[in-house]
């Protein structure tokens, strides 16, 4: 029995490339089950809503609005399965951060890929488990592929807000087709990279720490229980220094989901009446699910109060400087709002009012 569970960790773990995708895959399986029954109508209804929404929101996003090549249902584990790998440009950079001095420099760097796996595999099968779509989460993968929706989430909402399940839907197809819109300029991915990157450079990983996480292999509840008995994840990852690039990613993606909410609304303001009133309940749900949601190591969900703060910021924008100031503010990385303008308007003005901002 010995032999074999060595040559099964010994296999689990000794996989090529800097994420081990295969423990990624069982991490990421594990936390969300078994499939789960779609039903076949809900299909032709998203396509339906989807076309629509792309079609308004054609004529009035400052963005262009690229079709979806496909709109896929799904459930959770089949949501896995096509977005794992999607995710990898946000958690490889971490690999870096697992590091250790002397003798212990060779397994460190020997154990990176299954560390990453298990980051990988963990965030998004949490996400799996309670986000509807990308927008739900906030961060956009690198390959978007087709337009899926997580369906039973989205009726797991549709049980818990008081509004017509076709207006729900409607809210999600909206908020997925905004997300996807704002995600897809330029040069969305490769400020997101950079943002990542500064983030990894100072996130220090206590090598002292790993031995109980690792030993908890690809079982989720292994995993969440070492990470309790080394104290929480604050104990795994050190260094103050990071705080500060934390919030500036978070700042950047609360912008970006803030904008795909202004353009959602936007786009279904004589079809959906009850769209705030949706997306606070959205966002009071996802606080808990956030919080009961265990994480590792980077790159996490965004905060419901990042989306708000960046919906907020975006109309401010909008009222300060016309119906055109969207397009001169989503023009160039530089101009997006610190995490601190985030939350004042006012001080972003006079920075890039200063850098040539023009109305």
């Amino acid at each position: 029995m010995s032999d074999d569970i060595f040559s099964r960790l010994f296999e689990l773990f000794d996989q090529p490339g800097p994420i081990n995708w295969k423990l990624a895959a069982e991490v990421a399986r594990s936390i969300v089950g078994d499939r789960v029954p779609v039903e076949p109508w809900e299909a032709e209804e998203y396509r339906e809503l989807t076309r629509l929404v792309e079609y308004r929101m054609e004529q009035v996003s400052p963005f262009r609005v690229t079709p979806a090549t496909d709109v896929t249902p799904v459930d959770p584990r089949e949501w896995v399965e096509s977005h794992l790998e999607g995710y990898g440009r946000v958690v490889e950079p971490f690999g870096d951060s697992v590091t250790g001095q002397g003798p212990a420099a060779p397994l460190m760097a020997q154990l990176r890929p299954a560390m990453i796996g298990l980051q990988a595999g963990s965030l998004v099968g949490s996400l799996a488990t309670w986000s509807i779509a990308t927008f739900d989460a906030g961060i956009p993968p690198d390959r978007p592929g087709s337009l899926s929706i997580i369906a039973p989430n989205a009726d797991a909402l549709a049980k818990e807000v008081d509004v017509d399940d076709r207006e729900i839907r409607l809210w999600v197809i909206a908020n997925e087709v905004g997300f996807r819109t704002v995600a897809d300029i330029p040069w969305i991915q490769d400020h997101l990279a950079m943002l990542v990157e500064r983030y990894a450079e100072a996130v220090k990983i206590d090598p002292t720490q790993l031995s109980g996480l690792m030993m908890g292999g690809s079982d989720p509840q292994a995993i969440e229980a070492a990470i309790e008995e080394a104290g929480g994840i604050e104990k795994l990852v050190g260094g103050e220094e990071a705080e500060g690039p934390r919030r500036e990613l978070e700042a950047f993606l609360g912008a970006l989901t803030g904008c795909a909410r202004l353009l959602a609304r936007r786009t279904t303001a004589d079809m959906s009446p009850n769209f705030d009133y949706i997306s606070d309940e959205r966002d009071r749900i996802r606080e808990f699910e956030m919080g009961a949601t265990p994480g590792l190591i980077g790159v996490g969900a965004v905060p419901p109060e990042a989306t708000r703060l960046g919906d907020d910021f975006n109309q401010e924008v909008e009222r300060r400087y016309g119906d055109d100031a969207l397009v001169t503010l989503w023009s160039d990385p530089t101009r997006m709002p610190s995490a601190a303008e985030l939350r004042d308007p006012t001080a972003w003005a006079a920075r890039v009012l200063l850098d040539g901002w023009t109305s």
